[in-house]
């Protein structure tokens, strides 16, 4: 039994010169462990890893201190990753009335004005930014799965929504994780953990701190909407993707099979945005007659923006309103939803 472990022992690789160096110069640790340098270099290991999540913790901790931390990343996008924030806070088994969609519905609605035409209504705007139709289609399923007395969804739209739709980029945050959050199942901070994304957490702390949002840039109402105070020079050019249209369909299937009925408005048409892109009105036109045309349901209800002929001063860009223009907006939405339900 000693041979044998005498020919283990011999067979045993001798640590090298950097090893015994390293486990020689690591204090405490290479005097406890002088002979056992395998032991040694995963202890330092070990300790590396510790300090690298202290210091994650602790570089989290000093920016919500400073309030630079974005939201929790369920998906990597600001405007997104508030809105979920948001909602976290929210009742969302109280509401009957939900605005899901893109910027074209988080920045243009009054949902005050909702609930005072609507009787018995409680609203709230759970739009966030930068979706395309098909991806408000999921956000829409995703929520109204925990909304059981939604009643009506309402999303506003604008051309940038029908831009492009990827299957690809069509689920864009992990529904389990996302449900866990919303449902206070899990911690704020774990999103933090499992979509650890430190490039992207600098990049908002930076953009934070030098571009802070204040009252004279947006307009809040408590209902989920922000509205743009000021004008931009942003005019997109209109790109529409024929598959997008699918994703307006899946919407309204979406809606319909959870007992709720949809509502689609387009934005009023910015007259200097269709000077430069379409001047005889022919492009909106035939987007409009898509939409309509996609639409079946009985119950849906679509309105034409283009019946609000207004002028620049009440734009933003073309697919914001500037405040307080989306109030009376909002109202002729909310007038036409009271007829439909009064007929």
């Amino acid at each position: 039994m000693s041979d044998q472990h005498s020919s283990l022992h011999k067979g045993t690789k001798p640590a090298s010169p950097a090893v015994r160096r390293a486990c020689a110069g690591a204090g405490f640790l290479g005097r406890l462990l002088p002979k056992q340098p395998a032991a040694c270099f995963l202890a330092a290991f070990l300790l590396l890893v510790l300090g690298g999540i202290g210091a994650t913790i602790a570089a989290h901790v000093a920016l919500a201190r400073a309030a630079l931390l974005p939201p929790p990343p369920l998906a990597a996008t600001w405007c997104i990753d508030e809105k979920f924030a948001f909602l976290r806070e929210m009742p969302l088994e109280r509401f009957t009335l939900i605005a899901i969609g893109s910027s074209a519905t988080w920045r243009n609605l009054d949902m005050s004005v909702l609930e005072q035409r609507l009787h018995g209504t409680r609203a709230i705007n759970a739009a966030p930014c930068y979706l395309h139709i098909d991806q408000t289609a999921y956000m829409a399923g995703f929520l109204l799965e925990r909304m059981p007395r939604v009643d009506t969804v309402l999303a506003v739209v604008a051309p940038r929504d029908f831009e492009a739709c990827p299957a690809s980029q069509r689920a864009f945050f992990d529904p389990h994780l996302a449900g866990a959050y919303l449902g206070g199942r899990v911690p704020a901070w774990l999103p933090y953990v499992t979509g650890f994304r430190p490039i992207y957490l600098a990049r908002e702390a930076i953009e934070q701190e030098n571009l802070p949002p204040g009252p004279d840039a947006v307009a809040l109402d408590g209902h989920g909407s922000s509205i743009l105070r000021k004008p931009h020079s942003w005019r997109p050019a209109p790109v529409f993707d024929p598959s997008c249209y699918e994703g307006l369909a899946t919407l309204e299937e979406t809606v319909t099979s959870r007992g709720a009925r949809l509502v689609v408005s387009s934005l009023p048409v910015m007259p200097e945005w269709s000077e430069r892109f379409d001047p005889d009105g022919s492009l909106v036109e035939s987007w409009t007659r898509e939409m309509r045309a996609t639409l079946r349901q009985p119950e849906t209800l679509f309105l034409d923006g283009r019946s609000l002929a207004w002028g620049d001063e009440r734009f933003a860009d073309p697919v914001h309103l500037l405040y307080p223009h989306h109030s009376p907006f909002t109202d002729f939405i909310a007038r036409a939803m009271a007829g439909q339900a009064g007929s």
